[in-house]
């Protein structure tokens, strides 16, 4: 019964709640019912209790609520659904003015398998996006998938000659037609399981190449592919080629460890997180280094307590309220770009 109302929490609030954490409530030595706890915006507040009642009087259940107010637009609202004394669900609402989403996609997966293991233990959903034909690519891949991470495709493109780094195997590069980028592209996603968007990897000049971004979105458009634009540079026409495609996007707005070090990464997840409480949904960029994997794990339940929630790409880029956001004029170039 109580799984049968979680269900219809899910259903009454989609996009406009988050269900944070599940557990159980205790009576003596036994289970008494199911805990959650909710943060909604107003809208989706008051469709769930509005359904959460409406599901009770259809079982003959009893229904009760109690509001505390928190101070600036935030209240607390508790609703408990019970049968002859004994609670099954408990729901704590907690009202926000607006959701507050982050993705965090980690660049450059596929080389070794100790950092998968090591953000998979996390427990957050961090995004792997894997470069094609490296030794691990594959099976990180399904491991990340197995464990419920999203999966992304991190394409190589040409960067600019002053970078004197090499994009690899697969790698867009400035001249190719549109064949030759179907042909690449398909290559690619073969080898890189479960993806379901795609991200640069270097590309600092391949993405300034107007006609061979419009042939790349052309490829992740057929196969229902989104597309994030990793920001290597400033003159990047990706994300514009994308939006004109009509395909699902969007844009790094944070690059986590330009610099190794764990201080470094731990100020620029602040900075992050300053971006997301400013413009509701941001993304930042980082690798699978030692330092960056340390200051996730102590930075991260900062952004849970701030009611902050990690999502995959896919769950922002179809979202309308994305449409008015555009990234900065001056970003910073990637650690290798």
């Amino acid at each position: 019964m109580a799984e049968r109302f979680q269900a219809v929490i899910e259903n009454a609030g989609g996009g406009q709640i988050w269900i944070k954490h599940a557990g159980h409530l205790r009576h003596g030595e036994g289970a008494a019912g199911m805990s959650l706890q909710v943060v909604a915006t107003r809208a989706g507040y008051e469709a769930v209790r509005s359904r959460v009642k409406e599901e009770a009087d259809k079982g003959k259940l009893h229904f009760d609520y109690s509001v505390r107010n928190l101070g600036g637009n935030r209240q607390l609202s508790t609703l408990k659904v019970a049968q002859r004394g004994q609670t099954i669900i408990q729901i704590q609402l907690k009202v926000v003015p607006r959701l507050l989403r982050a993705v965090i996609v980690i660049d450059d997966m596929g080389r070794d398998l100790e950092a998968v293991h090591k953000l998979l233990a996390l427990d957050y959903p961090l995004t792997f996006s894997v470069l094609p034909y490296l030794e691990y690519t594959r099976e990180t891949a399904q491991e990340a998938h197995r464990r419920g991470r999203e999966v992304m495709l991190h394409l190589p493109m040409e960067p600019e000659a002053r970078a004197h780094a090499s994009p690899g195997e697969g790698a867009l590069l400035v001249g190719m037609n549109e064949t030759e980028v179907q042909k690449i592209v398909v290559a690619d996603l073969a080898t890189v399981p479960y993806a379901v968007g795609v991200n640069n990897h270097m590309g600092s000049l391949a993405t300034q190449d107007a006609p061979l971004m419009a042939d790349l979105m052309k490829v992740l458009a057929d196969r229902r592919l989104y597309f994030i634009d990793s920001r290597t540079t400033g003159s990047s026409a990706a994300l514009a080629a994308a939006q004109r495609r009509g395909l699902p996007s969007f844009y790094r707005s944070v690059f986590l460890d330009n610099t190794e070090s764990v201080e470094y990464t731990l100020g620029q997840l602040r900075e992050f997180q300053r971006k997301v409480e400013e413009e509701g949904v941001a993304l930042a960029i980082g690798h699978p280094h030692p330092t960056t994997i340390a200051a996730l794990a102590k930075f991260l339940p900062e952004m849970d307590r701030a009611d902050i929630e990690i999502v995959p790409p896919s769950q922002i880029v179809r979202q309308p309220e994305i449409a008015h956001l555009h990234p900065a004029i001056i970003t910073a170039k990637g650690p290798a770009d």
